[in-house]
């Protein structure tokens, strides 16, 4: 698997862990799903989530950012950009059958949960939140935050 791929599987695994000093907002109905474009036909695993429980968080493709050495023998090394987008449809989500975890909530505890996290365990590849920590994409007519971090990538040698 690639680095930018094992660093989304380093999210998730981290939004998922079991932490009682950051912990995950409980669920009244199901459980909150965190995904990636690997699961296939994204779409429909969005649709169907939002649809039935009324959010779904969503760890965006890594995009790149920037350089930190041009020098040709250097390893290609980068400030990675990531984003987790919460996607929310108010009214399933507070209905009897929603998760009732509203969206802003989620995008607190991302921030809280990922900022400082190190998918190595050194201060070398932080996840930090990036300048402007979240953005509202949308409000009509489903609810979307993406929450922005930057982190270190170093693919190579």
């Amino acid at each position: 698997m690639s680095k930018l791929a094992n660093l989304q599987q380093a999210i998730i695994g981290r939004l998922t862990a079991v932490d009682p000093t950051v912990p995950a907002p409980v669920a009244a109905n199901g459980s909150i799903s965190w995904i990636t474009e690997r699961i296939g036909d994204l779409g429909t695993a969005i649709a169907k989530k939002v649809g039935s429980l009324g959010i779904i968080g969503i760890v965006m493709t890594p995009g790149g950012g920037k350089k930190y050495s041009d020098n040709p023998g250097d390893p290609v090394q980068f400030r990675c950009n990531v984003e987790i987008q919460i996607q929310e449809n108010v009214v399933i989500n507070s209905g009897a059958s929603g998760t009732q975890v509203a969206s802003l909530d989620l995008v607190e505890f991302v921030m809280q949960r990922l900022h400082g996290f190190s998918p190595q365990g050194h201060r070398a590849d932080r996840i930090l939140l990036d300048a402007t920590p979240f953005i509202l994409v949308s409000d009509h007519p489903i609810l979307t935050y993406n929450v922005r971090f930057v982190a270190p990538i170093n693919i190579g040698k």
